[in-house]
């Protein structure tokens, strides 16, 4: 009976998924008139941000409204809302990028792609030469 016992609380301790709770930093920023401090390109030195605990996910959401004005909201969340990575929605004129992380306070930068982009077409094009 306590064999049986051990191996069913076994079991479901492998079963349960544990998600470790993450800090985000939480702010928003609503064009050149409205609320500074977190723009797309992020100043951590600005302390106008909160960092939110016991979060399991982390956001950036960046709004282009009229191909011209432009929100950030950095986010704590409390359920995991996505895949990490991010998605982009794009209609008249009107744009959301978002962005989904799982770790520490990994909702500071913009996304940047395109130095990854560069140093793998760099890399083939070394191998290309060199093989």
């Amino acid at each position: 009976m306590r064999a049986r016992l051990i191996t069913v609380l076994l079991a479901l301790a492998v079963a349960v998924q544990h998600v470790a709770a993450i800090k985000c930093y939480q702010c928003s920023y609503s064009g050149p008139l409205g609320l500074q401090g977190c723009e797309d390109e992020f100043d951590l030195t600005d302390n106008r941000y909160v960092i939110e605990e016991n979060c399991q996910q982390c956001s950036k959401l960046k709004s282009v409204l009229n191909d011209k004005q432009i929100l950030v909201h950095r986010l704590c969340l409390r359920v995991s809302f996505s895949d990490n990575g991010c998605e982009e929605e794009t209609n008249n004129g009107n744009s959301v990028h978002a962005c989904y992380c799982n770790k520490d306070l990994c909702n500071s930068a913009p996304r940047r792609t395109a130095g990854a982009l560069l140093l793998i077409s760099v890399g083939y094009a070394a191998m290309y030469l060199l093989y």
